[in-house]
């Protein structure tokens, strides 16, 4: 049953026979066969056996074939090492000469299987001479690792012998059409891809053919056939290579498939090669043909930075210096230092010349002027032309100084542009106009009018917007200087020029200012008419033109007009400043027609509203004399006592007491005013004896010379002889004075402390604004909030004003006072002619707070007027913030939109622009568009060189995209 291979059979008797047998000989020859018999039938325990075989009869005959029988299982089971181990301890001249061709085909494929080659080789090599089960595999497998080895002259001829035997004609035709392909024997590797596709269309190599043909046709210039079978193979496999990849790339972009393209020349740009910097370049192309310019200057970027094709890079450095002068991509200076770059690179370059046109352009249309300035000043002898474009550049740079209030800074530049004479006549006369501001600013108004009629009478393009203007300045200097003729003259030239602009507010302005120089000059009517302009030009903002006719007409007896009037005010401007002037004009208007009824209307409301107001002392004492007139005696009395109260110290309160004492002295209460006299202590000392007077008036007087020392020395003896003196608060104030100019700010702060406490209204609006400025200046801000806060509401004069409602402001910002943040900003966006860098400081902060207190949509409209100019820092970060606002909605598209105008715009503000990047690499993240992601994080890398926490945000976004990367890479070879 054994020999005949009836090994079922065969194992039923051989248990049988060896439950009764005794002969050892035979019960080790029943085991053999036994484990033979489950060997051949292929049974699980089979190896298991062989080995307990082995283990039990260690000195069997049998020893050699059970060992390559064992090997043959881990064989079958692909268990190289394993089948190894047993193969090598079995002696071939022992097997029979079947098993001793099976035995070496099995160990010289196992040996393959674990990179033997050599060891492999020898074994095939003597199957393919003796051997005939195995010849053919044993010639295949040779020709095999001549391929691997590199040996492609052995291998071919095996490979052709091969062809002809259907079981290796397929892989013949693979590693042949491969060998020929790597030999660069495109025709013959074409035509065997031809034949392998023809004959094996659904071979698991066919893959390789379309590659090879897509390959071979490139080779030969035939990129339109090439793109066919290129697309065939980049569609067959998982895993395309990143060369044939960049091939079917270049393929698309010729035949104008732009988009498709970039698709895949987008998965080629993931080492530093030559391959990468090509592809770039090919990028650069096709986004500038799907008008992609931003997408395209990066790209082209990427390859100029690349060094391994120097061709490669001069022209990817060409196509980005001109994209960046194109789209004015002024993010980080390289818009000034490109052209430069690209001149020393390739001095000899076919584009050096054109390159050298726009370098001057360059320098004119970038906002970075710093960067431009420091890359002129660099070429040792500037063209005319670059000299020009110097001269404008230090305009600019004036230009940004004076809009970020650095005014000594803005005067260096126009100083030195001025200085350049009339190399750039434009920009030396607008020096001239730029320089006027910032003496304006100083308040040196002869300087400022000098230089703005230079420019005046320099100006080369009288139709821009800053040749009116100026007329408008020098109007104003005049007026500031008191010098109405001359102001009137200038504002009514500015009137001439601008009356058809869409500039109303200036325009309504001037048109008041011109209502006041007459008004100065005693030209009454002609003002009213100028007043009435100025309503009718900006109705919102007609306050003061209301208030100043309303004014006139009282000057010309026309009391019941003048009422009419105030009333318009007081009814159509509820928040004007000039709201306390209108009420106290009402009143006095009552009294000259003798309404004293309607009269103490209007006073009673301006005294319960604005207590500390200087004038509602006045319409105190109004209320007394009206009271008194109508002997209601009681009523006027409590006038008189509200202003001595309230105004201690005060002119007012001086003249309540004496009329007090009259009122007193008329109803025989003498007693009762003693009493009140006493009671009010030192606040009622007004009376001096003649040398208290003298002592102090002397010391007054040399103060009035200027001698500061010798008064300050004069006002401590008055104070050391008159500790009770009727003038120690006036004494306090002027050293108080002297000690604030000569900065001994300490000593200043407390005396003016103290005189705020005396309630002496006389000083307390400078003493509060003086203190205010101290503690501001020595960083204590919780007492300068605290300090404008009691200034606001009585300030009068316009500059102490517009102090506390800035400085309100701004020292809430300090302390982080968010409501009084927003008090004082609102305050200040009220007023109807604010200086634009106190618009946008107070724009920024109110916006700050919204973005603080969660009300985004509350701040779009400051972000969005802020970043119209990105010139300023507020701008430029207000355009980031925006741009945030809208991705933190979920309008990343807004969001994208606003970035891309920051870029175009650019700033010099840079840490900003590259918050925007890094939002911009957010945007497309959240796309899943990593590759542009990853191009705006490289771009910003390589760009900018501040040392702050953007490296950081770069570092964390780059790692996300490459852990993204590898996700993704592990779900395709999933797939």
């Amino acid at each position: 049953m054994f020999t005949s291979k009836n090994y079922s059979g065969c194992m039923d008797k051989l248990y049988a026979f060896k439950k009764n047998a005794n002969d050892v000989d035979l019960i080790e020859e029943s085991d053999y066969m036994l484990v033979i018999s489950a060997f051949k039938q292929g049974l699980p325990l089979a190896s298991n056996q062989l080995k307990d075989f082995i283990e039990k009869y260690p000195d069997t005959q049998h020893i050699d074939n059970v060992n390559f029988l064992t090997g043959s299982i881990h064989f079958g089971h692909k268990e190289y090492e394993k089948a190894l181990y047993w193969l090598n301890r079995c002696n071939l001249d022992n097997l029979s000469l079947e098993d001793q061709e099976t035995y070496s085909y099995r160990k010289a494929y196992t040996l393959l299987q674990l990179k033997q080659t050599d060891k492999a080789r020898g074994y095939f090599e003597r199957i393919s001479q003796i051997g005939k089960k195995y010849q053919k595999p044993a010639t295949y497998y040779i020709a095999y690792i001549d391929y691997v080895d590199g040996d492609y002259n052995s291998a071919l001829p095996e490979f052709a012998k091969l062809k002809d035997h259907a079981e290796y004609r397929k892989q013949a035709l693979n590693y042949t059409m491969q060998i020929l392909y790597i030999q660069n024997k495109l025709a013959s590797a074409e035509k065997e891809a031809d034949t392998l596709i023809a004959d094996y269309p659904n071979s698991e190599n066919l893959y390789e053919a379309y590659r090879i043909k897509g390959n071979a046709l490139y080779q030969k210039g035939d990129h339109a056939q090439a793109l066919r079978y290129l697309q065939e193979y980049a569609t067959s496999t998982n895993q395309p290579l990143r060369g044939d990849l960049y091939k079917l790339g270049i393929c698309l972009f010729e035949q104008q498939q732009y988009t498709e393209a970039i698709e895949e020349l987008g998965q080629t740009v993931t080492l530093n090669d030559a391959l990468t910097q090509n592809a770039y370049l090919y990028l650069g192309q096709a986004y500038l043909q799907t008008n992609d310019k931003d997408k395209a200057r990066m790209a082209f970027e990427s390859a100029a930075t690349a060094t391994f094709d120097k061709q490669v890079q001069e022209v990817a450095l060409y196509n980005y210096a001109l994209l960046v002068h194109e789209t004015s991509f002024t993010g980080f200076g390289e818009s000034v230092s490109i052209f430069e770059d690209f001149l020393n690179d390739f001095p000899n370059s076919k584009y050096a010349d054109k390159v050298s046109d726009y370098l001057v352009e360059t320098y004119l249309t970038t906002n970075n002027y710093e960067k431009a300035l420091e890359s002129i000043q660099k070429i040792k002898v500037p063209s005319p032309k670059i000299r020009s474009a110097q001269q404008d550049i230090l305009l600019q740079l004036g230009t940004q100084a004076y809009i970020n209030v650095k005014i000594d800074k803005a005067q260096s530049f126009f100083n030195q542009a001025i200085q350049q004479g009339n190399i750039n006549p434009e920009a030396k006369s607008k020096a001239y106009f730029w320089r006027g501001e910032t003496f304006y600013y100083q308040k040196e108004y002869s300087r400022a009018i000098t230089d703005y009629k230079t420019y005046l009478n320099t100006c080369v393009d009288k139709t821009e917007k800053t040749y009116p203007l100026a007329y408008y300045d020098v109007a104003y200097s005049y007026f500031k200087m008191k010098q109405y003729p001359q102001a009137l003259n200038f504002f009514s030239t500015y009137t001439q020029l601008t009356g058809s602009t869409n500039n109303t507010t200036a325009l309504a302005d001037a048109y008041n200012r011109l209502g006041d120089c007459l008004y100065h000059n005693r030209e009454f009517n002609e003002a009213q008419n100028y007043y009435d302009l100025a309503v009718r030009t900006r109705p919102e903002a007609g306050d003061y033109a209301v208030y100043q006719k309303g004014f006139l007409l009282g000057l010309k007896k026309e009391y019941k007009e003048k009422i009419n009037l105030m009333d318009q005010l007081i009814q159509d401007y509820p928040q004007s400043p000039y709201l306390n002037n209108a009420l106290y004009e009402k009143g006095r208007a009552y009294i000259m027609i003798e309404d004293n009824q309607n009269a103490a209307l209007a006073f009673e409301k301006l005294a319960a509203n604005n207590a500390e107001n200087s004038l509602a002392r006045k319409a105190n004492i109004q209320l007394g004399l009206i009271y008194n007139n109508q002997h209601q005696t009681d009523q006027a009395i409590t006038a008189y006592k509200r202003v001595v109260s309230k105004f201690p110290g005060s002119n007012e309160a001086k003249t309540a007491l004496e009329d007090l004492k009259t009122i007193y002295m008329d109803e025989n209460k003498v007693e009762d005013y003693a009493h009140y006299v006493n009671s009010l202590k030192g606040n009622a000392h007004f009376e001096a004896s003649e040398q208290d007077s003298l002592t102090y008036i002397a010391a007054e007087k040399t103060f009035m010379r200027g001698d500061q020392d010798l008064a300050k020395k004069s006002m401590e003896n008055y104070i050391t002889r008159f500790p009770q003196g009727a003038f120690i608060t006036h004494a306090n104030y002027y050293i108080a004075t002297i000690a604030y100019y000569q900065k001994d700010y300490e000593k200043a702060k407390n005396l003016y402390a103290k005189i705020i406490l005396t309630g002496n209204q006389k000083f307390l609006e400078t003493s509060l604004a003086n203190k205010a400025r101290i503690e501001w200046n020595q960083q204590d801000y919780k007492n300068a909030l605290v300090t404008y806060k009691r200034l606001l509401p009585i300030a009068e004069q316009p500059e102490n004003l517009r102090s506390a409602k800035l400085g309100i402001m701004r020292s809430a910002e300090k302390s982080g006072a968010t409501s009084d943040i927003l008090i004082g900003a609102e305050a200040l966006l009220k007023e109807t002619k604010l200086s634009p860098e106190i618009e946008t400081e107070a724009r920024y902060f109110r916006a700050k707070v919204y973005l603080k207190e969660g009300r985004s949509s509350a701040a779009i409209p400051d972000l969005t007027e802020l970043s119209k100019d990105t010139r300023t820092v507020y701008g430029a970060e207000s355009t980031y913030q925006l741009a945030q606002v809208y991705y933190d909605s979920q309008k990343d598209k807004q969001a994208e939109n606003v970035l891309m105008q920051f870029i175009k715009k650019g700033t010099p503000h840079t840490y900003w622009l590259a918050r925007g990047f890094i939002l911009l690499s957010d945007i497309y993240m959240a796309r899943g568009d990593s590759f542009q992601a990853r191009q705006y994080l490289t771009s910003l890398k390589k760009n900018y060189k501040n040392d702050d926490d953007i490296t950081p945000m770069i570092t964390k976004r780059m790692s996300q995209l490459d852990q993204l990367s590898k996700q993704t890479k592990k779900k395709d070879n999933e797939k």
